[in-house]
């Protein structure tokens, strides 16, 4: 059949929480005339037969050869339609109309991609839903990206650019002929924004459309975090020199306040006692890792130390 677009997520162990993924794209509008795809890394729990349930082709990488760009490459060089959306495992439709108005928005013209607002889920800790609520897919406006001039562009700052360039694959969607001029490539991390900013260059459009809107949030360790925190970090500053925390200094500063923030924040907002106390002790902590975690990579980006964190 000629289907309206292909749905891609990549899959390893999604569990209990894919399944209530997929109930959530089974009831899309448009879902009969979608093509699902998912390429996965050796689940060894009932993930491939779940997808296959709800009509799935699969795919299979070994989980040692997973990477963010080229995995979607893969998968997206399977697709059989011009519309691609990207999904994550553990990112739930918020409504029946997520597919619709991705791809609704995606045929407007010269844009070549549109990303989706994420919802923390509703078990989430008040620091995650305040601080997924404040970033810039937690907005309510509309926007749309476009580089007009790229010597204006080369002449923004870090964070301008940046902002500008913002795209997220936890949900998208875009269009398969761009894509086969711009694959998104080998890379371990922000692939979207990678993509993003060398589309918007040859003259495309990227739309942030919060309309189409997906629940999504973590509740984290804190190794994870101080990894995460890294790897975005040295992405930020390859790409666009982004420094957050450049001095020693700016790192103290930033710790102090950011906790002495989040302490303030928990005390008002988080009902139960418990919680609250726990949260409270866990911010100077969770705080240092996260700045230092800034700090440190920007440090090991310009003495062009390897990049091993894994798991990410």
């Amino acid at each position: 059949m000629s289907y309206l677009c292909s749905l891609v997520i990549p899959t390893k162990n999604g569990g209990e929480l894919f399944k209530h993924v997929v109930a959530g794209l089974r009831r899309q509008t448009v879902w009969k005339n979608v093509e699902f795809i998912i390429v996965d890394s050796q689940s060894d729990d009932d993930t491939v037969e779940t997808a296959k349930a709800a009509g799935a082709t699969c795919l299979t990488v070994a989980a040692a050869d997973f990477n963010h760009g080229a995995t979607r490459d893969f998968a997206i060089s399977q697709a059989t339609t011009n519309r691609i959306v990207l999904l994550v495992q553990d990112a739930t439709p918020h409504d029946d109309r997520l597919i619709e108005t991705l791809i609704t928005a995606l045929e407007e013209n010269n844009v070549a991609g549109v990303y989706a607002r994420q919802i923390p889920y509703p078990d989430a800790d008040v620091i995650t839903k305040r601080n997924l609520n404040a970033h810039w897919t937690g907005r309510m406006e509309r926007a749309t990206a476009e580089i007009k001039n790229l010597d204006a562009y080369a002449a923004l700052p870090p964070h301008q650019r940046y902002m500008l360039c913002n795209f997220d694959n936890v949900c998208s969607a875009i269009r398969k002929d761009v894509w086969a001029q711009e694959h998104f490539g080998r890379i371990n991390f922000g692939e979207d924004i990678d993509w993003a900013e060398r589309v918007l260059k040859r003259g495309h459009k990227i739309v942030y459309e919060p309309k189409a809107a997906v629940i999504h949030s973590h509740d984290r360790p804190l190794s994870y975090e101080y990894k995460r925190t890294y790897v975005c970090h040295r992405k930020l500053y390859n790409q666009f020199r982004l420094q957050v925390a450049p001095t020693l200094y700016t790192v103290l500063h930033a710790w102090v306040h950011w906790t002495l923030r989040d302490m303030a924040h928990i005390a008002r907002h988080e009902p139960h006692w418990p919680t609250k106390l726990q949260m409270i002790f866990k911010s100077p902590a969770y705080n240092l890792l996260r700045v230092w975690g800034q700090y440190r990579a920007v440090r090991d980006e310009k003495a062009g130390a390897a990049n091993t964190v894994r798991g990410v």
